[in-house]
C-alpha cells in the first residue's frame, strides 16, 4: 500500500510517496515552469532498488491527474521489484545515516585509520568489515 508524507520544504509543495518504509517517489508542484504547462510534476522509482531506465516520471494540470499516473506507473514498477530490492534501498538509506551519524558525533571511519579499526558512535568497535554491525544493531537508523 501506498502512502504519501509531506515534502518539509516551505517552497516546494507536495509529498513524498512511501511503499512501507521504502520511499518510491514523489508528487509535487513543478518549479520554475511556466503558467501554461502543466504545474504537477511526478517521479516513480528508488535507488538503490531500480536499474537505470526503471525510474518513469511524468507531469499533470492537477494533483489528482499526477497522483492516477503515478499509481499506474508503480502498478508496472512494483510487478517487478522484489523484496531484495526494497532491502538493498534500505541498507543504503542505513549506511548513509550512520555515517553522518559517526561524521556528526566527531569519530573517525575505520578507513580514516591505519590499522582499519575505529570506535562506532555506539561504542562498539568495528572495522572497514562494518556494514554488519550497521545492519544489525543500528538497522532503521535512517527511518
Amino acid at each position: 500500500m501506498l502512502t504519501r508524507r509531506p515534502i518539509e520544504d516551505p517552497h516546494r509543495a507536495g509529498w513524498h510517496v512511501y511503499f512501507g518504509d521504502v520511499r518510491v517517489g514523489h508528487i509535487s508542484m513543478r518549479a520554475g515552469v511556466p503558467t501554461h504547462l502543466p504545474q504537477w510534476g511526478w517521479s516513480c522509482g528508488f535507488y538503490p532498488g531500480c536499474e537505470p531506465g526503471q525510474q518513469i516520471a511524468g507531469s499533470a494540470e492537477t494533483f489528482e491527474e499526477a497522483r492516477a499516473a503515478f499509481e499506474q506507473a508503480w502498478s508496472k514498477l512494483a510487478s517487478i521489484r522484489t523484496e531484495q530490492h526494497f532491502e538493498e534501498w534500505r541498507r543504503d538509506r542505513d549506511w548513509t545515516a550512520w555515517k553522518y551519524r559517526m561524521w556528526e558525533k566527531g569519530c573517525r571511519m575505520p578507513t580514516q585509520n591505519t590499522n582499519g579499526r575505529s570506535r562506532c558512535f555506539c561504542g562498539a568497535e568495528i572495522t572497514i568489515a562494518c556494514e554488519e554491525h550497521i545492519h544489525t544493531v543500528h538497522r532503521g537508523i535512517g527511518s
